[in-house]
């Protein structure tokens, strides 16, 4: 449903009666929710829209945005179903369906979560739960409770146990990267962390005994605490108070950024480097929480560096006065050969590159069996997927490299060859468009998700970098078309905030359509090296370098 592509085709905020209306709505479809709850899902003061779409299939539908957050959609027979940023925020206003992690490719791909890839709960009838036919059902993965995806049983319960473990369990109708998860990309947020999910029934290694063994037997969990605990009643139960673990200081997290910044980063620096730069970009990077200089025994950053340098860390240098430079890192100083980082860091570190970018559905046309004999002729294999703009692209390729020949002056019918009247069904001649529709009739349509910044880039417009006047004559940096390329905008301008020390918002000029990210102070040269860097791309892809401060040699 909405999982492939739709078309937005309004966007209107509700009025004071509508939105009672919606509330009522969702109070009847889902009345176990508490007062705080609705409270958590409908903020005092908050904006609530409502985006009419066209799905894929031709449905008309209506998603209702809390502060451009789609938190509900319609579904057919006009049934409310939560978004995943709902089920983030409430997780029990549905039930769930577990599955593994493999699945979720081939659920973004369009295909049913089959019966195969559940894991059940328990054993016996009430394994899949006790649930009717097309009720809405959560998909979270046995690694993470968090729910990705929203669906629809496809038979009930008591069918799905008398299935033998065949057939499809639940339709999906919302996933997490689909269209609707990006409906507003500057508050998207990605997958939360939770709790592994329990997966009672996955088989081990104690299923299946050497050869000669008798299988352990096994016990059931209740009987086996009714047997060996007496049943004791009006047991009092104070809660103990858990131990807090010492916090590490500043001092510590900061000494332990600069030491991750030269291990793990040092030996990808340009040096020399001016002091300021490595401290801001990346020392601060490493550091497992926020930190302010003044807040620690050093209270300058010179402070700190030069304490680096006494202890044989790193070589310091006045090139000019007041203007410091790190020449040299020793990496075989013993603290940094024995640093080791808290894994939670490079938790982070890992999750952070995992969300630098939205994620998108490309869709693709597969080669099947009937196609075959052309696409192999520029090396496709079967079921071997391409853009739609490809079929075309190869088929007037093919009609210019075998110069097949017009039929009228007009130069629009093609007399097709052996291949291609094969292909279209025996016709002599047809149009190029004609061609392209008969081939994408019989090739398999589907869907592949991607980064955005995994897309060919080249028809994308480039980033525009200027420099303004604001009030007071000062400098402000303006960024624009960033979206294009998939940038998560609130990751970039933490980054920009963490990185550059300066003011960053997003503002609406009116002689441009689209928001522009706004950066206090000439920053042009940062966010160049951001994006370049951090970002990989392309430096022809980015406009604006040479408005960047001019360094004095």
């Amino acid at each position: 449903m909405f999982i492939k592509p739709f078309k937005i085709k309004n966007n209107a905020q509700l009025k004071g009666s509508d939105t009672k209306r919606l509330k009522a709505r969702i109070q009847n479809e889902y009345p176990n929710l508490t007062d705080s709850e609705y409270q958590m899902l409908f903020p005092s003061k908050s904006s609530i829209t409502s985006v009419k779409v066209i799905t894929h299939s031709g449905f008309v539908s209506s998603a209702f945005a809390v502060d451009k957050r789609p938190m509900f959609f319609e579904i057919e027979g006009g049934k409310l179903a939560p978004t995943l940023y709902t089920l983030w925020l409430l997780p029990r206003i549905l039930p769930y369906f577990t599955t593994v992690t493999g699945v979720l490719q081939k659920l973004s791909n369009g295909a049913d979560l089959m019966l195969p890839g559940v894991i059940p709960v328990g054993t016996g009838l009430r394994m899949y739960g006790n649930f009717k036919k097309g009720q809405l059902v959560a998909i979270n993965l046995t690694f993470n409770k968090a729910a990705v995806g929203v669906g629809l049983l496809s038979r009930s319960s008591d069918d799905l146990y008398m299935a033998g473990g065949h057939g499809p369990a639940v339709k999906p109708v919302h996933l997490f990267g689909d269209k609707l998860w990006s409906l507003e990309p500057s508050v998207t947020l990605q997958i939360p962390t939770d709790t592994t999910v329990a997966a009672a029934n996955i088989a081990s290694k104690d299923d299946f005994p050497a050869l000669g063994e008798e299988p352990k037997k096994k016990t059931n969990v209740e009987e086996t605490v009714s047997e060996t605990l007496p049943v004791i009643d009006n047991l009092q139960i104070e809660e103990s108070v858990p131990q807090e673990e010492p916090k590490d200081s500043l001092d510590d997290i900061l000494k332990n950024a600069f030491l991750s910044a030269c291990k793990y980063k040092g030996k990808d620096l340009a040096l020399p480097i001016l002091t300021s730069s490595f401290y801001r970009t990346y020392v601060l990077e490493e550091a497992k929480c926020a930190i302010e200089i003044k807040q620690t025994k050093y209270k300058k950053v010179s402070t700190f560096l030069k304490e680096m340098a006494d202890q044989g860390f790193i070589v310091v240098r006045e090139e000019t006065k007041g203007v410091d430079k790190i020449y040299s890192i020793d990496f075989e100083h013993s603290e940094i050969v024995d640093f080791i980082p808290d894994q939670a860091l490079i938790n982070d570190d890992t999750k952070e590159k995992e969300t630098l970018f939205h994620s998108s559905m490309a869709e693709l046309y597969l080669v099947t069996d009937d196609t075959l004999p052309f696409f192999t002729k520029f090396d496709y294999k079967r079921n071997e997927g391409m853009a739609i703009g490809n079929v075309r692209k190869l088929l007037r390729e093919y009609c210019q490299k075998n110069q097949l020949p017009f039929t009228d002056q007009s130069r629009t019918l093609t007399v097709l060859d052996d291949c291609l009247r094969n292909i279209c069904d025996g016709k002599e001649s047809a149009s190029l468009d004609e061609i392209n529709s008969i081939f994408l009739r019989k090739m398999k349509h589907t869907y592949e998700m991607v980064g955005v910044n995994e897309l060919k880039q080249s028809n994308k417009p480039a980033i525009q970098i200027t420099v303004a006047k604001r009030s007071g004559n000062k400098n402000v940096t303006l960024v624009k078309n960033l979206e294009s390329y998939g940038i998560i905008l609130t990751e970039f301008i933490k980054m920009c905030k963490h990185g550059a020390a300066a003011s960053t918002t997003i503002v609406k000029v009116p002689s441009e359509k689209h928001e522009l990210l706004q950066v206090q102070g000439n920053q042009v040269k940062f966010i160049h090296d951001l994006l370049t860097e951090k970002y990989k791309i392309s430096p022809k892809h980015i406009n604006g370098l040479q408005f960047a401060k001019k360094t004095k040699k």
